[in-house]
């Protein structure tokens, strides 16, 4: 395919993933989908321009506003934006970047060729701006990570915008690791072993799970490890009641069945049906017989009281852990809706807390790394149930075989630290 209609095509992709819809991947995927004759190099070259673009936007845009002479607030087409991002690498040839981009070209006054000249003049300048503007990062989340993380904030800002590993967790109910491994081989998919969780494997490459008959005969889900170390946090055990809060599409309820050897109850619910619809098709593929999903009205007390052993609230959140895998959402993510949602979760805690039986335990969840959202929320939850108490996490977690390091009780996990989503977790034992 010509250079310019590739970039076509990539600006095309870039406009149907616009912040304040689907996430990108999900789009892009689909975008994909629709258009089958395009070949593997010119999908890698469109995913590949479309995702920099969404990763990097902050930094592109405001790249893009220097070298047109625009204001701070002026929208930039996406046509400069993709100028922006290449023609800032070290090798970038400008006058093919100016001939592929030439006809998509309509930002006014300047030539595509003039404005790439002004994007190389102007990159010595870029190692002096904001953290917040260079890793196109909202600035609330840029300035509590700095007061937080110190010079590691550089770090994390940098792990948040690289590409995640592909983990996959085996489902212990159909197999172990080394026979998924070996299955994956047999089908051309090599593996590595998982960092952090016992049942993690790393692959090699990007897969169409569909068409992968280990999947499909239910040895393994896709999930992040750093996700694959929330529901043992429950030390979940055969013959016990276990209540999902917000289960979602259900990955950490099959993982507890998982722990759980198939046999006791698992309650999975949620607010959005929607989410809850692929549950059961994921439960028989994965041949989990414990997972009872149910759709709840927003605001209804919970099925049962003093009733469940383990309770897990996996709450809605900013999402902030998970910027490399949702890049739009750092330009939706704002302080505001963080705060909004920080009432959100205490009220989810308010609200389980009786579910749980006394000796049970309790354990709150977020894939976010602000404050506000994680060790607030669990310090005024204790405050004002004082038959709550935290317990180690790191503890918990190395009874199963995961070492991590923890400053405190609490379960954090950075990208830059353990290479995983960045994940926050409270374990709470009801006395």
């Amino acid at each position: 395919m010509k250079p310019s209609s590739l970039i076509g095509h990539a600006i095309e992709a870039l406009t149907l993933a616009a912040p304040g819809r689907r996430p990108a991947d999900a789009v892009i995927a689909e975008f994909f989908r629709a258009r089958r004759y395009l070949g593997a190099s010119d999908r890698r070259f469109i995913a590949e321009t479309a995702y920099g673009v969404i990763r990097h936007h902050r930094l592109l845009a405001a790249r893009a506003r220097r070298a047109l002479g625009l204001p701070a607030a002026a929208p930039v087409d996406p046509a400069a934006l993709i100028a922006a991002l290449q023609g800032a690498a070290p090798d970038a040839d400008a006058g093919a970047i100016a001939s592929a981009i030439g006809e998509h070209w309509v930002s006014g006054g300047a030539s595509c060729t003039d404005f790439l000249g002004g994007v190389r003049a102007g990159l010595a300048q870029e190692s002096a701006w904001p953290l917040a503007v260079r890793h196109s990062i909202p600035d609330f989340v840029a300035e509590e990570w700095t007061r937080r993380f110190g010079t590691g904030a550089e770090a994390l800002c940098e792990a948040s915008n690289g590409q995640p590993p592909l983990a996959i967790r085996v489902n212990t109910l159909r197999g172990n690791v080394p026979a998924c491994a070996e299955s994956l081989s047999r089908e051309g998919i090599a593996t590595s072993a998982g960092r952090l969780s016992p049942a993690g494997l790393v692959l090699s490459r990007r897969i169409n799970t569909g068409a992968v008959r280990a999947f499909r005969e239910g040895l393994f889900e896709m999930q992040d490890e750093g996700s694959q170390l929330i529901a043992p946090l429950l030390e979940a055990r055969p013959g016990m009641a276990v209540l999902d809060a917000c289960a979602g599409g259900g990955g950490k309820s099959l993982h507890l069945a998982a722990l759980m050897e198939n046999r006791g109850e698992i309650r999975a619910l949620d607010v959005d049906r929607s989410r809850l619809g692929n549950i059961d098709l994921r439960a028989r593929r994965a041949g989990a017989t414990i997972i009872h999903p149910a759709a709840l009205r927003q605001g209804s007390p919970p099925p049962g009281t003093d009733r469940y052993d383990g309770v897990l609230i996996d709450a809605p959140c900013s999402g902030t852990g998970t910027f490399r895998r949702n890049p739009w959402l750092k330009v939706s993510c704002t302080a505001e809706a963080s705060r909004t949602l920080s009432g959100r979760q205490r009220e989810l805690l308010r609200r389980y807390a009786p579910a749980v039986k006394r000796g049970g335990r309790l354990v709150y969840a977020t894939c976010t790394l602000l404050d506000c959202e994680n060790r607030d929320v669990v310090k005024d939850f204790l405050a004002q149930r004082p038959d709550f108490s935290l317990c180690d996490a790191a503890e918990i977690l190395g009874r199963q075989g995961v070492r991590i390091s923890a400053e405190g009780p609490w379960l954090e996990l950075l990208p830059h630290r353990e290479g995983t989503d960045g994940y926050f977790a409270a374990v709470m034992v009801r006395s």
